[in-house]
């Protein structure tokens, strides 16, 4: 784990431009916090991927891969390799499409709903620790302030899928 953290030093010393230290400390944050969940989820011999599949996969019973694919922001094949992995160990099950005889639908298992129960004070620990010292006030502020970053960022983001449909002459859906 010392050496994950030394490394996560030494990539946000290399990613500084402009001396900017909260960019630098968004990546640092993120990064510890997945090196924290897995560390954390070792013993349950999953990973954070595996523990956010089976949980998408309990809270939208019957969907399919290729959903799942796009919650994850995975490749379709990787998300194939991962439903593999968790059909095998019991935690999803896979059940044919009635609509469409290429594709899947997934679901939960009596298992995988233990171990997500299980699970469920690990996450709250590990949302504790990551705010260990701030009052009530400050995480408000923080949440604040952060939703609006998060805003920002969807906005610019959906200006550039715009700009693009617009240079492809794409018809984009009204939402």
């Amino acid at each position: 784990m010392l050496a994950f953290i030394m490394h996560t030093c030494f990539i946000s010393l290399m990613i500084r431009k402009q001396n900017d230290p909260v960019g630098s400390m968004f990546h640092d944050i993120a990064h510890l916090i997945r090196l924290q969940i897995d560390e954390t989820l070792k013993p349950y011999g999953l990973t954070r991927l595996k523990w956010l599949a089976i949980g998408i996969v309990a809270d939208n019973e019957g969907f399919s891969q290729v959903e799942l694919a796009s919650r994850l922001e995975l490749k379709s094949a990787a998300t194939g390799k991962l439903v593999d992995r968790l059909v095998e160990r019991k935690l999803v099950e896979r059940h044919p499409d009635p609509s469409d005889r290429r594709a899947y639908r997934l679901f939960a298992t009596e298992k995988s709903n233990a171990l997500l129960f299980e699970l469920e004070p690990l996450g709250s620990r590990l949302r504790e620790s990551t705010l260990n010292g701030l009052n009530e006030t400050e995480v408000s502020v923080l949440k604040t302030m952060l939703a609006r970053v998060k805003a920002n960022l969807l906005a610019a983001a959906l200006t550039v899928i715009a700009m693009v449909a617009l240079k492809s002459e794409v018809i984009l859906p009204m939402v």
